[in-house]
């Protein structure tokens, strides 16, 4: 198999961890799908919310695939929205939760998100894309009104507007990209990238291998940076590596069994 995952979660300076992570496998290894999630903190029930998201995911990724990447992340999207809105609360109160999908399928990768969770892809060790964060704050920062750094952007920080969950139906961006040798993508809460940048992820990964103690690593990293109030932290890593399963390969005598 070419791709390598791995995973890791801490609850940091939290009462309850609100964020979920998962790797779902195709029964033939040839099909995977990333799903990460950071219930809504603060509002009761955002660790229901983000699971509500996982099971929904698990269950559209068991049915059989006849439709295009883009069907099946929006099915997921769109379900786990409804199921959301069929939970107890309204307006403020009603359980929330961010999302992150990847689909990753032979030589192609497609992805989803709502809120200010993110995916970063990492090709030829630069960093290729990054999604844009559904919150007031990059709104405004797009948009010119404030500045990074000042008093406002920091009380903006933390207040989305689009999610899963609520009133409005969520409108979710859609990617996709055909995959080159070593391209790496990295999901996470926004409890790991308010502290750890793109650059700091790679030289991480590098002594650290991702389906090692690279995951772990970086968790730990972001914990320490975001002291004893700091938010759930959360990610989940794949890299493809086409030649080194090729190497693999040719490793092994092939007979032809025929007759």
């Amino acid at each position: 198999m070419p791709w390598r995952f791995g995973t890791a979660l801490d609850v940091g300076g939290r009462s309850e961890q609100q964020d979920r992570v998962a790797v779902l496998h195709a029964p033939d290894r040839q099909r995977h799908l990333m799903v990460l999630a950071d219930g809504m903190g603060g509002i009761a029930g955002g660790a229901l919310a983000a699971q509500t998201l996982l099971d929904t995911a698990a269950r559209h990724f068991a049915q059989p695939q006849g439709s295009r990447a883009f069907e099946l992340l929006q099915d997921i999207c769109l379900a786990a929205h409804a199921g959301l809105r069929q939970l107890p609360g309204d307006g403020e109160s009603a359980p929330g939760t961010t999302m992150v999908l990847l689909y990753l399928d032979g030589r192609s990768a497609a992805w989803m998100h709502v809120g200010d969770s993110r995916l970063y892809h990492f090709r030829s060790g630069c960093l290729l894309s990054c999604t844009n964060d559904h919150s007031m704050l990059r709104l405004m920062l797009n948009e010119g009104v404030i500045e990074a750094g000042s008093q406002e952007a920091a009380a903006m920080q933390n207040r989305l507007y689009m999610r899963l969950g609520g009133e409005a139906e969520p409108e979710a961006d859609f990617n996709n990209c055909k995959l080159e040798d070593g391209d790496l993508f990295l999901l996470c809460s926004d409890g790991f990238w308010q502290t750890v940048g793109p650059e700091e992820m790679l030289s991480v990964l590098a002594e650290h291998p991702l389906d090692k103690d690279g995951p772990q690593y970086l968790v730990e990293l972001a914990r320490q940076r975001g002291g004893e109030t700091c938010d759930n932290i959360s990610l989940a890593i794949a890299q493809w590596q086409a030649s080194s399963y090729w190497q693999r390969l040719r490793q092994f005598k092939i007979w032809n069994k025929a007759g």
